[in-house]
């Protein structure tokens, strides 16, 4: 008779706090101590609290301590160590520290129930000015717990797949990220931020592991504001928790524990090598990127059965009336898109199919392959569908054309490769569109000043799951 195994029920918790700069560290340290209690009151097993919450994230100084006259590094962590022991919660903290090198670095530290440091990770994949005083780290530990092994992240760690993909081949069920994702807009509520909207959904749910998110709220030094919205992700992609956008918040959400359930691509022997090779490629920004050709691909979404072939012509003819240089109906067979994609001049393309969109590694390879549009053909009829379109788009910045049929739940459309959804076809209904695909944009793997989506990669320290 089989053994029965129980169920592990897990309370993570996390605290969105104020952002302070670095002159009220001091204040930051009070906030962080309060959370760690809240923490304990609610008898969480674990706490993650954000990205750089102590002394703060704007820090402007390879130095900040010596200069901000502020408790040291060693000092919070004692602190830290001593409301972890009395709360008996094993916390998840961000702050800024210096390394073995005595280079500041960017880390999350691990501390567990007793109050001891159990684990160390320093912030890989460095965020526009960050870089200006943090070394980044170069390896992804993961880290075994009372409660199951657990790994880190830390903010733009999320943006490439690689990261979570490693921390769930190395046996991680729950990814504690902290964070201070930041973004502009007329308010808190209105700030974009693709990790919040969609990215962090796609990651637990491409791995089939919970993530914890836990970011800064309010604006610091007053030119940085924070998206705010930490959130508690179960391994299905569904939201166990959410904070809102403005003010603190303490959320909490009981978890069951399990391996990691990863989303995986079915491919030949042949195929995994050169997957292997090119996600592992230490890919500097694409060539071309001054060129401005711009190429219009006309989309028509017809239904998988009983296509109606005069309407087809009728909408073909309108289509290339309006200026498509090519035009895909949704419905046709891989090879037929992907031969009139490829016919294109100016542009490179290629063709995922169905599930293979799921799992990261065949859309990563093709772009470091240099392609600039991926069109997926048959997609699943899941309300995921789009999540997993703008991902793809965003983290390798590239043009992403969701050949969905008029039968699906989502329509078809074409996701620009900051991850927005640029044209739509109308839901439901055979209908057609244009746009102009600007091959440039797709050839610059800039995100922002100082961080390049493929050249900031580590590639030695990833797994994969192939």
């Amino acid at each position: 008779m089989a053994k029965r195994v129980s169920r592990v029920t897990v309370r993570i918790a996390c605290a969105q706090l104020v952002a302070r700069p670095i002159a009220h560290a001091r204040a930051a340290l009070t906030d962080i101590l309060a959370a760690i209690a809240a923490a304990g009151a609610v008898s969480a097993d674990f706490l993650v609290l954000p990205e750089c919450a102590y002394p703060g994230y704007v820090l402007l100084s390879a130095d900040p301590y010596r200069k901000s006259r502020i408790p040291s590094a060693s000092q919070a962590l004692s602190a830290v160590g001593d409301a972890a022991r009395r709360a008996r919660v094993n916390v998840v903290l961000g702050i800024a520290r210096a390394g073995a090198t005595g280079r500041l670095r960017n880390e999350a530290v691990l501390i567990d129930r007793s109050g001891a440091i159990a684990g160390v990770y320093a912030k890989s994949h460095l965020w526009n000015f960050d870089r200006r005083w943090f070394k980044r780290g170069s390896e992804l530990p993961v880290f075994e717990t009372d409660r199951g092994r657990i790994g880190i992240m830390i903010c733009a760690d999320g943006r490439v797949p690689e990261i979570a993909r490693t921390l769930a081949k190395r046996g991680a069920w729950l990814i504690a990220d902290p964070t201070a994702w930041v973004g502009v807009g007329p308010s808190y509520a209105e700030i974009r931020n693709p990790q919040v909207e969609f990215a962090l959904r796609t990651r637990a749910l491409e791995n089939g592991v919970a993530i914890a998110a836990a970011d800064k709220c309010g604006s610091e030094t007053g030119a940085v504001n924070y998206v705010g919205r930490s959130i508690i992700v179960r391994a299905d992609g569904s939201a166990a928790a959410k904070a809102p956008a403005a003010g603190p918040a303490f959320i909490v959400a009981d978890l069951v524990r399990h391996a990691p359930r990863p989303q995986t691509a079915l491919v030949s022997k042949s195929q995994a090598v050169r997957l292997r090779a090119a996600v592992r490629a230490d890919r500097e920004t694409s060539l071309g990127v001054n060129s401005r050709r711009s190429v219009t691909i006309g989309i028509y979404q017809s239904p998988r059965r009983a296509r109606d072939s005069r309407t087809r012509r009728e909408a073909f003819k309108s289509l290339k009336a309006q200026g498509a240089d090519v035009t895909i109906d949704t419905s046709a067979q891989a090879r037929e898109i992907a031969a009139a994609l490829r016919a294109t001049r100016g542009v490179r393309c290629s063709v995922i199919e169905g599930r293979d969109m799921f799992a990261p590694e065949p859309a990563r390879a093709d772009a470091l392959a240099g392609v600039d549009i991926i069109a997926w053909v048959r997609p699943p009829k899941t309300q995921t569908v789009r999540d997993f379109a703008r991902t793809r788009a965003f983290e390798n910045r590239v043009f992403v054309l969701v050949c969905a049929s008029a039968d699906d739940r989502e329509p078809a459309c074409v996701v620009t490769p900051d991850g927005s959804v640029a044209a739509t076809a109308l839901a439901g209904v055979p209908s057609g569109f244009t746009y102009a695909v600007r091959v440039d944009l797709a050839r610059d793997k800039s995100v922002v000043p100082g961080t390049d989506a493929f050249a900031d990669r580590t590639p030695a320290a990833y797994e994969l799951f192939l």
